[in-house]
């Protein structure tokens, strides 16, 4: 009897994390299949601890902090914390097509995203003011070419 509490918590302790180390394999294009027309473009960089994001999305129907209901560039870069990135979310606003018009990026709230795997991850996004927040799914958009690989080698 004495024995049990030791074995179970030897079960917890081996249980493996619910994601994958963060990778160089995980760049590329990821979206939710329930949004279509919107997604994200993640670029990792391991060494520098750094995860860079593009958010392809509209603004929801109500102005806040985002304006009108047109297309919307979210940019946001922060660190590698084990499987979690967490991120400044920034709106990039200003440019025009074709021009070199000066962009400008303002600090909109915070996200983080966790890889659960190589083709599965969780975006979780909080805009300033109460805005606006959500978890949302994303799989990969193309098959997985080598974070998988990556993985395993680690």
């Amino acid at each position: 009897m004495k024995r049990l509490p030791v074995i179970i918590m030897a079960a917890v302790f081996a249980s493996p994390a619910w994601g994958i180390e963060i990778n160089e394999g995980l760049s590329g294009a990821w979206f939710n299949p329930e949004t279509p027309g919107q997604g994200v473009v993640f670029d990792v960089v391991p060494a520098n601890d750094l995860v860079f994001m593009a958010w392809f999305t509209f603004s929801d129907a109500a102005p806040a902090k985002l304006g009108s209901t047109d297309q919307r560039w979210l940019t946001a870069q922060g660190n590698i914390s084990g499987d979690t990135a967490n991120l400044t979310l920034f709106l990039s606003q200003g440019g025009a097509f074709g021009q070199s018009t000066q962009v400008v990026n303002t600090p909109v709230g915070e996200a983080a995203v966790v890889f659960d795997s190589c083709t599965e991850a969780t975006l979780s996004y909080a805009l300033e003011d109460n805005s606006g927040s959500a978890d949302i799914s994303l799989v990969r958009l193309a098959p997985d070419v080598y974070c998988g690989a990556l993985s395993a080698g680690r």
